[in-house]
């Protein structure tokens, strides 16, 4: 019954607006604000119903029971058979959903059949004798007293009386698309034939087309007296059909030369407009929170409770999007004690990926950061794992030189040409700083008469860079010096090299 519950709340909102109208406009001179606000009541009493501002409901809460399947045999297979229901009679079906329809169907049908004959009316009468000026055209209708407007067209009869200020007044219907506002609430009243405010409405407006009519006519003659004079002297004039505007309204007469007459209504009148801004609001609060449907568009996200084993779920059940487009849904739940988070993406093709947010590996995290552009809530993900220390190999070093008694070298074995010496980090009792703030720490060697030295710079974020005298390059020397403060000094031979370093310990 949607559909029922949408125009019962659609209605009581046109009401309210009318309503409030009756109260505080309808005697007031703002015929253009007045017209305005008729025609936005009419928008806005069909709108309200489908807004739902999901930060004004309370969380729903639902309980689940939680089945644990690991616990079933899988070796074994249980067949669930459903008892076919016996077919229903045709009559039974029919339920009082389906009467309300029928009726609602058949009288907007009626409602939309007499529209459709108004309009053939008029669009028989568009045949007669007629002559256009510009976008206007000027049917005059033989041996007639009436005259009206319908959209671009002006009826008038060649008897009426006072036609050069007729003209002038139904011009103005035609220039200010009245009749587009009197179509508007024909379809409004197919809609809600039921509702007897729509057809009040439907007339208050047309009330308010005359008064603007006669406003512009008055001033174009520049007599409102003669002009009040005109309209009671041609009272019983024909009238046109109820969608046009029809001159002679006898019903109309005495509040249209009320209204001519009457003093205009001052500029601190038009704040009571304003009225119309807490109406809407109260009246979007009361379709949010004592209305409850399954339909309407939803602002903000739906704020959803599962309550599971005795452990609460907060659960988004509307689909979110993230920054790259991809459509989610997301769980967070709170498992012994401990707060977790299930997401799961909605790919092209039906594809459905579900990630958890314990446990997770960093490549994980770096899927869902660069591929979806997402993150887990803060609180659902456990501190990440300390980084695993590198593994350090053994250091080799270059053998000693050996010498004999009187200090001459001894013949020693062919080594490998060695390139590059690697040391173990020396102790931090070694660290030195340089002109420009930074701690190195240097060692010099010797391989096969051939002197080397190595420097190790520490960076300020902890990182060491290190560099060797016999390959560094220009630009490192450059940096050395620049940067980091540091020359490489010259060395000298000497007969005995000092005993080498102990080896560093191997870390497995």
């Amino acid at each position: 019954m949607n559909w029922l519950y949408y125009l019962a709340e659609a209605n009581l909102y046109l009401c309210v607006f009318y309503l409030a109208y009756c109260i505080f406009f309808s005697k007031e001179t703002h015929y253009q604000l007045n017209r305005f606000y008729l025609l936005f009541s009419c928008l806005a009493a069909f709108v309200l119903p489908l807004v739902q501002v999901n930060a004004l409901k309370p969380p729903v809460v639902q309980k689940v029971q939680v089945f644990d399947y690991t616990a079933l045999p899988t070796t074994e297979s249980v067949a669930i058979i459903k008892p076919v229901e016996p077919a229903k009679p045709i009559l039974s079906s029919l339920t009082f959903d389906n009467f309300l329809m029928a009726a609602y169907v058949a009288g907007a049908l009626i409602v939309l059949v007499i529209l459709i004959v108004k309009l053939y009316s008029i669009f028989k009468l568009t045949h007669h004798k007629k002559a256009t000026y510009g976008n206007y055209n000027v049917v005059y209708l033989d041996d007639t007293e009436t005259a009206f407007s319908f959209f671009n067209y002006l009826f008038v009869g060649t008897t009426a009386a006072g036609t050069d200020t007729i003209i002038t007044h139904e011009m103005v219907h035609i220039r200010q698309r009245h009749s587009a506002d009197i179509m508007f609430l024909e379809l409004i009243k197919v809609m809600c034939w039921f509702n007897p405010v729509v057809y009040l409405l439907q007339n208050s407006l047309k009330t308010i087309h005359e008064y603007i009519a006669d406003e512009k006519a008055a001033a174009a003659d520049e007599d409102t007296i003669a002009y009040s004079t005109f309209l009671l002297n041609n009272a019983y004039g024909t009238g046109g059909l109820s969608i046009t505007h029809s001159f002679f309204n006898y019903n109309l007469l005495k509040k249209r030369i009320i209204m001519l007459n009457q003093q205009r209504s001052g500029n601190l009148a038009r704040l009571k407009y304003l009225i119309t801004l807490p109406a809407c609001a109260g009246m979007l609060c009361a379709s949010t929170l004592a209305f409850s449907k399954t339909y309407g568009w939803h602002i903000g996200k739906m704020r959803v409770e599962t309550e599971t084993n005795g452990n609460l779920i907060n659960l988004h059940a509307d689909t979110l999007k993230t920054k790259k487009g991809y459509k989610y849904s997301e769980t967070i739940y709170t498992k012994d004690g401990v707060k977790r988070a299930t997401v799961t993406f909605y790919e092209d093709g039906g594809k459905k990926t579900s990630f958890n947010s314990a446990p997770m590996s960093p490549a994980t995290a770096n899927l869902l950061i660069g591929k979806y552009g997402y993150m887990f809530p803060n609180g659902t993900m456990p501190p990440p794992p300390p980084a695993p220390r590198e593994k350090v190999g053994k250091i080799k070093f270059p053998p000693p030189v050996l010498k004999d008694k009187n200090g001459k070298l001894l013949p020693m074995k062919p080594m490998p040409k060695v390139d590059q010496v690697k040391f173990p980090p020396p102790p931090t009792g070694n660290l030195k700083t340089s002109s420009t703030g930074y701690q190195y720490e240097e060692t010099g060697y010797l391989v096969r008469k051939t002197q080397n030295y190595r420097v190790i710079i520490h960076e300020k974020d902890g990182e060491q860079k290190e560099y060797y005298k016999s390959t560094a390059k220009k630009a490192d020397l450059k940096l050395l010096k620049e940067k980091y403060g540091y020359v490489f000094p010259d060395m000298q031979l000497y007969d005995q090299l000092p005993p080498p370093p102990p080896s560093a310990p191997e870390n497995n």
